[in-house]
């Protein structure tokens, strides 16, 4: 089997799952090359009816205890069949013309490690945006090259990976915390030898009300942040202990990506509201360390550049706390 589909489910609407469902069995793949899992992570009422409503189908449910989004994904990893695994949320969906089919075709010719493609955002209250990822190479590069140069993205929904790349050094999702997708998007990234990107845009991205990442509680946010900062050290951690075997380009790949989640965190502290002196004090408290703050002098973008020379001192990190907005929405 080429392709195993693993959705997440937790306590979702029926008409939601089944749109998603809907999505996938509509791209007309054909019989045989793919499966759908569903993990339900502990739901109230599980999705019993998937199985009457989609007989003859291969589609799986699988009862979890409630673990969260990494829990039920890992469980997805471990019962997939295909060759390939694709995340897809239940509350996002693939278009109908979204090119899947060019994907399928990618994967059985070049048969990459990883095969990225883009997404499109949809909000409950605004217009679509197109989040295409950046397609700046045409021949095959390492997961590691992709990440030195590009800002990778926390998502796992965007991609198709090889089940033994995740299974053969040993990558699954920290279970019971938020940005889990983080760690695990760069180990797997980390690892790829061989990647390859998709001009098409199969994937619908919804940023919907009530979401998890919709939730804007302070007790939440506080959480979410101290995660943050709890991933930024498990990935730390893991460049150390893998400095032994990695060559130059996967040190500079996870060196980057380590970068944008300090300035990921320091953004999301101001986002939150806290204030400057605050965020500068937990910066030398969890960053400095793991020899990550001051923020390294890089050779990234000017945006970089000028972030990291106001957020190393206390003046310039008040400057950057005026100019950064209280709060900004997120997904996942």
């Amino acid at each position: 089997m080429l392709l195993s589909i693993v959705i997440p489910h937790y306590n979702l609407p029926k008409e939601m799952l089944k749109r998603c469902i809907d999505s996938i069995i509509g791209q007309a793949l054909p019989n045989g090359t793919y499966e759908i899992i569903i993990v339900d992570d502990g739901s109230l009422e599980q999705p019993l009816w998937i199985e009457s409503e989609y007989h003859g189908y291969d589609i799986r449910l699988i009862n979890n205890n409630h673990g969260g989004p990494g829990c039920a994904r890992n469980k997805g990893i471990e019962e997939a069949q295909g060759k390939y695994i694709q995340f897809v949320d239940a509350d996002d969906y693939l278009f109908p013309n979204g090119d899947m089919s060019q994907c399928i075709a990618m994967l059985e010719s070049e048969r990459p490690q990883i095969l990225r493609f883009g997404y499109i955002v949809k909000t409950d209250d605004g217009p679509d945006a197109i989040k295409p990822h950046k397609v700046n190479f045409s021949n095959t590069i390492s997961g590691a090259i992709f990440m030195r140069d590009n800002n990778l993205s926390g998502s796992p929904c965007t991609y198709f990976f090889q089940k033994s790349l995740a299974t053969e050094n040993g990558i699954r999702f920290p279970e019971g915390i938020f940005h889990e997708d983080e760690e695990f998007n760069t180990l797997l990234h980390y690892h790829a030898q061989t990647l390859v990107a998709s001009d098409a845009k199969p994937y619908c991205y919804c940023i919907r009300e009530g979401s998890t990442t919709a939730n804007s509680s302070s007790e939440f946010e506080k959480r979410r942040i101290d995660n943050m900062f709890t991933i930024i050290e498990r990935v730390a951690a893991y460049r150390s202990t893998h400095t032994a075997g990695a060559n130059i380009i996967q040190r500079a790949g996870i060196t980057h990506k380590l970068h944008t989640l300090c300035v990921d965190v320091i953004l999301n502290m101001m986002f939150n509201g806290m204030r400057a002196d605050e965020i500068y004090d937990e910066c030398e408290s969890r960053l400095k360390p793991l020899g990550l703050f001051p923020l390294a002098k890089a050779n990234y973008s000017s945006k970089y550049k000028l972030f990291r020379s106001l957020a190393n001192n206390r003046i310039g990190m008040k400057i950057l706390r005026l100019i950064v907005p209280r709060k900004k929405p997120t997904k996942r």
